[in-house]
């Protein structure tokens, strides 16, 4: 008898597992999450513009240097309007006449009065010229002398400042060129103006000095303006109004 031979087959079943989206399949020949909802949101990839570089970025660098350019208008603005009234000149001082400051120079030759005990002048100038400014300083190795000034602005923007003071003439020279006391200072010429002697010495840079002693006080000028230019403010200082200190309230 012949024996029946059964083939035994045996089933196999295949299992997937789930991690996170991921088959556990060696048959799936899939290698990421296809809309799988547990895998979460995902970050959308960076558009990246031709450059290398995201278009985010090159809109924030853009807008970083639009800001930097106003920061920096802004200060250039500033820095004009600071600057506005003055000019460089290689002879001295000069200033744009628009900016000019008006100065009361009899209030303030009244008010230096009060602080002295010799005469002061006010100038009688020509049309054109423009007092832009004033100060009391003390002068004289203990600081007791005293000079009041009113610098002057020429009808040619040259500028003059005229010094009324007690103090020494080699003070007043060397107080108007910045030299300190030690320092040798010697009379280059003379000037008459009106029957009236003026020793010119150096003053700062390429300016020139002229002082009248008048026994109890000396006029000073100092700047860079002319020789006819000098005349005149000596001229005028010395025909000019006396001023008293205001009388109080």
């Amino acid at each position: 008898m012949g024996r029946w031979q059964t083939a035994y087959r045996p089933k196999v079943t295949w299992t997937t597992w789930d991690y996170g989206g991921v088959a556990d399949n060696l048959s799936d020949t899939d290698t990421g999450p296809k809309g799988d909802a547990a895998a979460g949101p995902t970050e959308a990839p960076e558009q990246v513009s031709a450059g290398g570089r995201g278009s985010g970025r090159g809109r924030a660098g853009m807008r970083d240097m639009l800001w930097s350019m106003l920061v920096l208008g802004v200060g250039v603005l500033v820095l004009a309007g600071l600057t506005k009234g003055c000019s460089f000149s290689p002879g001295g001082p000069s200033a744009d006449s628009s900016a000019v400051q008006p100065v009361d120079v009899h209030g303030e030759l009244q008010a230096g009065a009060a602080q002295v005990h010799f005469p002061l002048r006010q100038p009688r100038l020509p049309a054109g010229w423009r007092a832009n400014s004033d100060s009391v300083d003390s002068l004289g190795p203990k600081g007791v002398d005293t000079a009041v000034r009113i610098g002057w602005l020429t009808p040619a923007d040259h500028y003059l400042q005229v010094s009324q003071s007690n103090a020494d003439v080699l003070d007043l020279v060397r107080s108007a060129a910045g030299l300190g006391d030690d320092v040798t200072v010697r009379p280059t010429g003379t000037e008459l103006v009106n029957g009236t002697k003026w020793t010119v010495y150096p003053g700062i840079r390429a300016e020139s000095s002229w002082v009248a002693d008048l026994g109890s006080e000396r006029l000073f000028i100092t700047g860079n303006g002319t020789n006819d230019e000098f005349n005149t403010l000596a001229a005028a200082t010395m025909n000019g109004q006396r001023v008293t200190a205001a009388s109080g309230p």
